[in-house]
């Protein structure tokens, strides 16, 4: 009777929007016959989306006007950032417009996505932080205050609200004590040698914020961001903004309203918290007070983005290239310091990046989760790495608890001059955490502006790369548009995006190969490890051989072995992982790893074994790892001899070209593959894909018109599918192979 009194209460704890289907959200797997129906008019959920600056000075007929612009040029989805308008953002005048503009997507049977703030970057609830909790605002270990004592002095302070810990620094041992503070003042007697007292203290300390509450419209200092850190502050953020908008937008949230939008939540200064310390301690298992003179001194990856607008100098920079790879592995790189000051900082970065990700993005997620919408956002730095340490630690912490990673694509990160493979990161985090769609926001300061057929060149380049939902930034408005939006051509365009877009987001990925992503390295300053990955990462995709990027948490935590094969949350199935040279692996990943290989998973270091093996820190951590059950290679680079030890390939070509880049998915009895010519050459090749059973049907999904046709030309064998493929400059085609009779 306990029992069943037990399933009666859960079942009506259920929220009937949460119990609601969406099948948009989760991972799907429909047979080809049923993806095809939808196919040359997928469900306006699936599509594309433009940026809108909102506000309540829009008229009903003007918001009206938009949205029919938007559609008429096939996009069936709005990304709503306000902006200063007649009433503060969050007051009842702001909701009024919101509710309005609601009905006006609900009659066009269009969707909305509303930013998560009131402006960017995402984390000051329109300034409320600053105005009514500023206690919760954004702090930062500020320099440290360094006091020259002498022997047999007593030394007396008061501590404030900002002194995190006074320490007693021996400058001849360079050992430190920290002072009892516990009653609130220190009195301590200076014993003889060569004595200094350090204050470490926090500061209030946030970057610029572009605020629909500052009346200026600048990005300035008015509103401070947030305590990412700091459970309390996240817990009124989800109050002052989500709940706000669930009350006004009411049942049509999970309806006309998908979700919500976040936009560049970063720090890019050594962070503090007062929950940190305690954090620290329980995480790691010792006391960070004595390291805060070191941690505070310390700065990594703090080159600053290009402005908007500004075009990198040739080859581009950070995850946007390429750059050379020495042919072999070695010791450390110079630079690099495994000392234990430099091991606490890692931890520091360890546990604050955790605390980023479960306590802000967390809380976002699930309140998504709970109301039945999604959460999308993107944060900063992207295609830099050892800059995406700076700002938000590890990428895939921040979108662990999201439902739809992104990155942004706004200024020259996709461009004819630079090599741009930083899009996996939202798709390969997508996948891993088992979420069909990766999202980016697009076009926003390009220079040079793309044209109407460069525009589709960078498209085409993210959907390759499985990003599977666009925001176009700039199109908004009643008017024609402006630049490449007001090509005629472009309703076309958007249709192909959508078309592809949808497709692209059905059943599972199936790439079969995972490059361990080495972000604590950056942690250690470490930029021969971004080289080195970004070198093996391209040079795959060179050979036709699609991967994602794999982190240490799935590695040592999410993964699950079956038979020979490493599966994700999408139910994708690695068979191969491939190590670059990094500083650190925990033990957890390493002995997974070594599960995987020992079932018969293939497991490559790339130039060396990991320097450390952390298991509850890398304080302690021991190294370099035992890596004698897997295959080392001596060189940090893609060889003949490292493509033929992976797994067959599921795309095999007659002639070697680098510029055939392809993306992989699988339905319940189809294989999808769609191919893009990045080059500017035609590609004619002899084109062998991997697919299920014998019995087979090729056919061209053509995105242009919508229409499902046989590939002529097509042969089939037990597990192959050869067949004629034709790709003009910068063109796109997909094939679906299927069960015969399906």
């Amino acid at each position: 009777m306990k029992a069943y009194k037990y399933i009666l209460v859960s079942v009506l704890l259920v929220s009937p929007v949460a119990a609601q289907v969406r099948p948009w959200q989760a991972i799907s797997d429909p047979t080809a016959a049923e993806a095809a129906a939808k196919f040359a008019s997928p469900p306006a959920e699936y599509s594309s989306q433009f940026d809108w600056g909102f506000s309540d000075k829009l008229t009903p007929e003007t918001m009206g006007a938009v949205l029919d612009h938007a559609k008429s040029l096939g996009v069936m989805g709005a990304y709503i950032e306000p902006k200063v308008g007649n009433t503060p953002y969050l007051s009842p005048g702001y909701f009024n417009a919101v509710k309005e503009l609601v009905e006006q997507a609900r009659t066009r049977g269009m969707h909305l996505w509303f930013d998560d703030d009131g402006g960017y970057p995402s984390g000051f609830a329109g300034g409320k932080f600053s105005e009514e909790r500023p206690d919760l605002r954004m702090q930062a270990l500020a320099a440290p205050q360094h006091i020259p004592v002498t022997g047999g002095q007593q030394y007396s302070y008061t501590l404030d609200a900002r002194t995190i810990s006074v320490l007693a620094v021996n400058r001849d041992s360079g050992a430190a004590q920290v002072l009892d503070s516990s009653s609130g003042s220190v009195n301590w007697t200076v014993p003889a040698g060569n004595w200094e007292i350090v204050l470490v203290r926090s500061q209030f300390r946030s970057g610029p914020t572009r605020s629909a509450n500052n009346k200026t419209g600048a990005k300035d200092g008015t509103h401070s961001l947030m305590d990412y850190l700091n459970p309390e502050a996240d817990k009124l953020f989800i109050q002052w903004q989500f709940d706000a908008y669930k009350q006004a937008v009411g049942d049509e949230m999970g309806k006309t309203v998908l979700g919500f939008r976040g936009d560049e939540p970063a720090f890019g200064f050594n962070p503090w918290s007062p929950v940190l310390l305690a954090e620290f301690q329980k995480r790691k298992g010792y006391d960070l007070r004595p390291y805060l003179e070191t941690i505070a001194s310390i700065n990594i990856g703090r080159a600053p983005r290009p402005a908007a607008g500004a075009a990198p100098a040739a080859g581009g920079a950070g995850l946007a290239t390429v750059p050379a790879v020495p042919a072999t592995g070695g010791p450390e790189p110079a630079s690099i310091n495994l000392d234990e000051g430099h091991r606490v900082f890692a931890d520091y970065y360890d546990v604050w990046s955790d605390l980023f990700g479960e306590n802000f993005f967390g809380a976002e997620g699930k309140w998504a989760a709970a109301n039945g919408v999604e959460m999308q956002t993107h944060i900063e730095h992207e295609e830099v790495l050892p800059q995406l340490a700076t700002a938000d630690g590890d990428f895939f912490k921040c979108m662990r608890g999201i439902q739809v990673p992104g990155v942004d694509t706004i200024w020259h990160q996709i461009w004819h001059d630079v090599v741009a493979d930083y899009p996996k990161l939202a798709s390969s985090a997508a996948h891993v955490d088992g979420h069909p769609r990766a999202m980016t926001e697009a076009f926003a300061a390009y220079n040079p502006q793309p044209d109407f057929k460069e525009a589709g060149w960078i498209l085409n380049h993210l959907l390759v790369l499985g990003i599977n939902r666009i925001e176009y930034m700039g199109m908004g408005g009643a008017g024609p548009g402006r630049g490449f939006y007001a090509d005629p051509g472009f309703p076309s365009l958007s249709a192909h995006v959508n078309r592809a877009s949808y497709l692209l987001g059905e059943g599972r990925p199936a790439a079969q190969i995972g490059v361990y992503i080495p972000s604590s390295s950056f942690w250690f300053n470490d930029s021969a490890a971004n080289t080195s990955f970004l070198a093996i990462v391209h040079q795959l995709l060179e050979h036709q051989r699609d991967l994602d990027f794999v982190d240490e948490y799935s590695l040592s935590k999410t993964f699950k072995l079956q038979g020979r094969e490493l599966v994700n949350l999408s139910g994708q199935a690695y068979r191969a992982i491939l190590v670059p040279p990094v500083d650190a692996m925990s033990k957890a990943a390493l002995d997974n790893l070594h599960a995987f290989a020992k079932a018969g998973g293939k497991v490559i270091f790339l130039g060396r074994a990991p320097s450390l093996v952390m298991d509850k820190n890398f304080k302690t951590a021991t190294g370099p790892a035992d890596i004698s059950w897997a295959t080392l290679e001596p060189g940090a680079e893609i060889t003949a001899q490292v493509l033929a030890a992976l797994p067959a390939p599921d795309v095999a070509i007659d002639q070697a070209t680098t510029w055939l880049k392809y993306n992989h998915r699988r339905l319940k009895d189809a294989d999808v593959y769609f191919f893009f010519n990045e080059g500017e050459q035609p590609l004619s090749l002899k084109t062998t894909v991997v697919n299920r059973g014998t019995s087979k049907q090729a056919q061209q999904w053509d995105t242009a018109s919508g229409k499902v046709e046989p590939w002529a030309g097509a042969t089939f064998a037990s597990g192959k599918t050869t067949l004629p493929l034709e790709l003009q400059p910068w063109g796109t085609k997909i094939v679906v192979v299927r069960d015969g009779g399906k």
